[in-house]
């Protein structure tokens, strides 16, 4: 049997470990850069995420939108040092009004707008410069749509769905003593609870301290039936709105420290204030059987309750009020209560 001498085996070592060297720490070099673009391409969509999110409550209102989410990428860059994403506002921000189609999500309806956020992020190669590869920027892109909400936890309170938005004005809503017929005398009335259980009027009407649960089981979406509460004494809802032993109705809680500074176009998203209402068609009946289709909501601002005399009355003001988390319809009517969902 032939053998190899001694020192020409010691240098086939030598190369064999020089090649496995070099190849362990190409994979190293590969495995660290690949890393920092995994990193980047999640800042890049984390970040256009956020902005649009934030941009697209800011909708219909084009040149808003667009400032919240380019200060949305600069409060980002501000608190991290790793990777800084940029975005141009006139090549990586894109809109769609009512009635156009955004691509793989769809139509608009009269009312809805959709926005784009495109963020870009350089990345710095570590390792992989050997190879002549010095930077490369990872792209990454969102998009929302700002819509009617289709379906909500509600006050049972229903409003005349014929009645003018008019956004930021003082209305004067007043109390229906019927319905007796199709012309409903009067703009809003009492609802039956969505979940049922006429016990729980008063708690959702005056809103303090709901569970989950009642919550829940008190939405009402679109096109749902819901039943007349005729014949509610004045005192029940005058507890829930305007004053009662407890402190506890809407009005007085709006006076707590919390709320006190609050206006109509500044305000804490959770002031008493705020009522979400279903504006209702009447279809048929009287007195409990009476029937009411929701064709939408309406977000209003209580400024006063006239609770006394023969003509009973809410002042307040319609406002436009966006829903986190709720659901929504881009193709539903105009409403003063939208939601802004994330649809790619």
């Amino acid at each position: 049997m032939m053998k190899w001498p001694a020192g020409k085996r010691r240098g086939v070592v030598i190369v064999l470990v020089t090649i496995a060297l070099v190849a362990l720490l190409g994979l190293a070099a590969l495995t660290i850069d690949v890393g920092q673009l995994c990193v980047a391409a999640q800042t890049a969509q984390d970040v256009a995420d956020a902005a649009v999110l934030a941009g697209g409550s800011a909708l219909p209102d084009y040149y808003a939108a667009t400032d919240v989410a380019l200060s949305l990428v600069d409060a980002n860059n501000e608190a991290t040092n790793q990777f800084q994403a940029f975005c141009d506002a006139s090549d990586d921000i894109s809109f769609w009004g009512p009635g156009e189609t955004i691509p793989a999500v769809g139509p608009l309806g009269s009312a809805a707008c959709g926005m784009e956020v495109t963020t870009h992020v350089p990345v710095q190669y570590t390792f992989a410069k050997v190879f002549g590869l010095t930077e490369t920027i990872v792209t990454r892109s969102a998009t929302v749509v700002r819509m009617p909400v289709s379906g909500v936890p509600i006050c049972p309170m229903w409003v005349n769905y014929s009645t003018d938005y008019q956004y930021g004005h003082e209305q004067e809503l007043l109390m229906a003593d019927g319905p007796h017929y199709e012309n409903i005398p009067g703009s809003f009335g009492w609802l039956e609870p969505p979940c049922g259980d006429s016990s729980m009027f008063l708690e959702l009407l005056r809103g303090y301290n709901l569970t989950p649960e009642q919550i829940a089981s008190n939405y009402a979406g679109t096109d749902d039936i819901l039943y007349a509460n005729p014949g509610l004494a004045v005192g029940q809802w005058r507890q829930a709105l305007e004053s009662d032993s407890q402190g506890l109705a809407r009005l007085q809680r709006a006076m707590w420290e919390t709320w006190a500074s609050d206006t109509f176009d500044d305000f804490h998203t959770n002031n008493p204030r705020l009522i979400i209402v279903p504006m209702c068609k009447y279809l048929t009946g009287q007195g409990s059987d009476a029937q009411f289709e929701v064709q939408g909501f309406g977000a209003f601002w209580i400024e006063s309750v006239d609770s006394h005399g023969q003509t009973r009355s809410i002042t307040g003001r319609f406002i436009q009020y966006t829903i986190p988390g709720a659901d929504g319809d881009p193709l539903s009517p105009q409403t003063g209560l939208w939601t802004v969902r994330m649809v790619k």
